[in-house]
């Protein structure tokens, strides 16, 4: 099996410079997104297994991002044209009184962060990538089961500029 790589947002900005940084902190499940620290990019290898916790995991490919369960996975494409670039999509599996919440970013821009906010709360996902500019990243996050339609999902970059928002 692979080992995942850590990419602070930081560090990879850093990087592209040739300089170095130490790792970030993570940041608590639902802070507020305006005080929140960004989580780490987590870089991992075509078609590695990424555990999301409560029996749930997510694989990425070149073409397409597959989360589910033992019951079963939900992929995507991500080179189809059924979601245009520039733009976040969500899925969502509950699990009695959790939600797994996983955004998807289409795009040009390098996805630092995802937010996803419900219910008063804004929750910090786990950013996840392939190596190189795949064009696409993913994320994921547990929270409460909240019946609400009303989500906004938001991809920012290194800098906090937005990406997308849904």
């Amino acid at each position: 099996m692979s080992k995942r790589t850590l990419v602070p947002a930081a560090v990879l900005m850093l990087a592209l410079t040739g300089l170095t940084a130490p790792a970030a902190a993570h940041a608590a499940e639902a802070r507020p997104a305006a005080a929140a620290q960004s989580r780490a990019v987590v870089v991992v290898g075509p078609g590695e297994r990424v555990e999301l916790g409560r029996g749930y995991a997510m694989t990425l490919t070149r073409a397409e991002r597959c989360v589910g369960s033992a019951d079963g996975h939900i992929c995507k494409s991500v080179t189809g044209g059924n979601q245009p670039p520039g733009t976040v999509s969500l899925q969502s599996f509950s699990e009695g009184a959790r939600t797994l919440y996983s955004p998807l970013y289409i795009g040009p821009g390098r996805a630092a962060r995802m937010t996803v906010a419900a219910a008063g709360r804004t929750l910090e996902a786990q950013v996840v990538t392939l190596p190189g500019r795949p064009g696409y990243a993913t994320g994921h996050v547990w929270g409460a089961t909240d019946e609400s339609a009303d989500r906004t999902v938001t991809v920012y970059d290194a800098a906090g500029r937005v990406l997308a928002r849904y």
